[in-house]
């Protein structure tokens, strides 16, 4: 779940990435083209560690800025003239060198900005390549940042060592500060995350899940940290922010997140409810059937809460409903779970328009079931449609692995506000 970046550095916009909806073009385009792209996007995730699957970094962090840069440095302000094209020229010397060269102590770096650049305590210069050192837009610092700044130098490249100094600055007044401490939970490890669950402050995280002006980006790390360091009485706090969703028709509980919370809170039962409400429910808005998919994707391949067959199971009741069946057949083939071969053949045999999509997602799940049957179904369907089935052999030459055939994003604008299944064509 990786986003487009952008750097760190203040002179850039540095928003909230939303993913765009992509599913109208992807609709468009060649089954064969799909099932390409597919192969190699899934097998690059399966090559590199995987991130908080509930969040994602707005920005490099500091600590990604300091490894790519030549120089990292502290300023003081000491003058500020107007150009002869009316830009401001900030004079800034150098008072500490976090990186490079110590002699760069008290140079003088010159800033020219259209935009007065605000009182600071200090200013944090990135700079990259030598002689002459091109320095980036500064960021502002407090006193506390500057020393949050310094502290980056000494931790660990990674693991709950350097995860814990992170956890008590997603407090910290400086907007800056908090914003990288969230960055830097959003590139960790449920693993990671996980060994800080005795150090979380239970209470903070609840309050920051209720403050409906908390950005969702952030509603769902708090999922995440309130799923290990939360008791069963907080899953409580899931139907309390699907009411507030009711109440205020701009609030985002991050349901993905809220989802995969409640479901390690509530255990069984709280399954039993996700089933009944997201997966067998036909009205439930496609919105939130994603979201419930991905959760418990998440806790099929990060967790261990529940059994893969017990997921596995809750998945299956998803292929009851033919125009969303593709989001959960490359899931049962990717754990094995070969029980529904005829229900697979079918959902294929019986496409329409809307659910054309299926057929692609029925073919490479048939092709990777060892089962006799499955190999039996997929001459069959071979028949009815070989170009489907040629254009999955074709993708299949590529990657010997289970693949699965990427699903967009729901459209969360179109759907806001309303319980209809949003249209997937």
């Amino acid at each position: 779940m990786n986003d487009a970046k952008v750097p760190s550095d203040p002179g850039f916009a540095t928003t909230e990435v939303v993913p765009a909806s992509i599913e109208d073009g992807f609709r468009r385009k060649a089954v064969a083209s799909a099932l390409l792209f597919a192969a190699v996007v899934i097998f690059s995730w399966a090559t590199r560690a995987v991130a908080c699957p509930f969040c994602s970094a707005l920005a490099p962090t500091m600590s990604d800025d300091l490894e790519t840069s030549s120089a990292a440095v502290l300023t003081t302000l000491e003058s500020v003239s107007i150009d002869e094209e009316g830009f401001s020229v900030y004079r800034m010397r150098v008072a500490e060198v976090i990186k490079g060269n110590p002699n760069l102590v008290d140079d003088l770096i010159e800033v020219a900005s259209i935009e007065a650049l605000p009182e600071a305590d200090c200013f944090l210069h990135i700079g990259y390549g030598e002689a002459p050192i091109e320095w980036v837009h500064p960021n502002p610092m407090s006193s506390e940042a500057a020393t949050y700044v310094r502290g980056l130098r000494d931790l660990p490249n990674q693991g709950p060592a350097r995860l814990k100094y992170f956890l008590r600055h997603l407090r910290h007044a400086h907007d800056l500060v908090a914003t990288d401490a969230y960055n830097e939970f959003a590139e960790a490890t449920l693993k990671d995350i996980a060994a800080l669950s005795d150090q979380i402050d239970r209470l903070w995280v609840i309050s920051q899940l209720r403050d409906a002006t908390v950005p969702v980006h952030r509603r769902r790390l708090c999922w995440t940290l309130l799923s290990q360091c939360g008791s069963e009485q907080d899953a409580a706090l899931f139907d309390e922010l699907l009411q507030e969703r009711r109440d205020n028709v701009t609030f985002d509980p991050g349901m993905d997140a809220a989802i995969g919370c409640f479901l390690t809170l509530g255990g069984e039962c709280a399954l039993a409810r996700i089933e009944k409400d997201y997966l067998e429910n036909s009205e439930a808005s496609y919105v939130d059937t994603f979201a419930a998919i991905g959760a418990i994707r998440v806790h099929g391949t990060e967790l261990e809460l529940f059994t893969r067959e017990r997921l596995a199971a809750s998945l299956r009741k998803v292929l009851g409903q033919p125009a969303i069946a593709d989001l959960v057949i490359s899931d049962l083939a990717r754990w094995e779970d070969w029980s529904v071969v005829d229900r697979v053949s079918e959902l294929f045999i019986n496409a329409n328009e809307e659910t054309r999509f299926v057929k692609p997602a029925a073919v490479m799940y048939l092709m990777t079931c060892p089962l006799p049957a499955a190999e039996r179904s997929l001459e069959r369907l071979r028949n009815l449609d070989p170009e489907t089935v040629q254009a999955a052999e074709a993708s299949m030459r590529f990657y010997s692995q289970v693949i699965t055939v990427p699903v967009p994003p729901p459209d969360v604008e179109a759907s806001e506000g309303t319980n209809e299944k949003k249209s997937r064509r």
